[in-house]
């Protein structure tokens, strides 16, 4: 009786079918194309579609970097400022408030609808574009007062972060 060794060398003579190595590296250099043309094409898309998430003091300490991009403003309503008047051209209301954070001040303007919760003193994030020294939304979100908040109390959550920030900026 004899027996037949076969050698198990990576050329594939042991017995499987040979390896498409040619398939292989057409199939992985296509793959790495694909995604490094994709990833090219996310860095250099428009950028419209992207909207900034800013404070009011953000803002307002460089007031001409932000001018004319898309922004979701962050403040609370200064209270006596909101001013409402019915457009009778285009039947909507428009609104001229001030909206505030960590001591800064801007000056914010609305047409449309705004959500019950939109009162003095209120928190409010507005989507839209700041125009010259203006804010003008096109969305007003106001988030309900929390239960938990002292009656007449200031807003805790913004003073805590502007305290934060302005005693990390004096120990620089």
């Amino acid at each position: 009786m004899t027996v037949q060794t076969t050698s198990a060398l990576p050329g594939g003579s042991a017995g499987g079918p040979p390896r498409a190595k040619g398939r292989n590296r057409v199939l992985l250099i296509a793959l790495s194309v694909a995604i490094i043309v994709g990833g090219i094409g996310v860095l250099m898309s428009d950028s419209s579609g992207f909207e900034y998430y800013k404070h009011v003091d953000e803002v307002a300490k460089e007031g001409s970097i932000w001018q004319n991009k898309r922004l979701q403003l962050h403040g609370y309503v200064v209270p006596g400022t909101i001013k409402k008047r019915m457009n009778h051209d285009v039947q909507k209301l428009e609104y001229k408030f001030q909206i505030e954070n960590c001591g800064a001040i801007a000056e914010a303007y609305f047409a449309g609808v705004v959500p019950d919760t939109f009162k003095d003193g209120a928190e409010v994030v507005l989507k839209g574009q700041l125009h010259g020294q203006q804010f003008t939304a096109n969305e007003v979100m106001a988030k309900c007062p929390s239960k938990y908040q002292q009656s007449g109390g200031t807003h805790p959550v913004a003073v805590a972060r502007c305290s934060r920030e302005s005693s990390a900026g004096k120990a620089n």
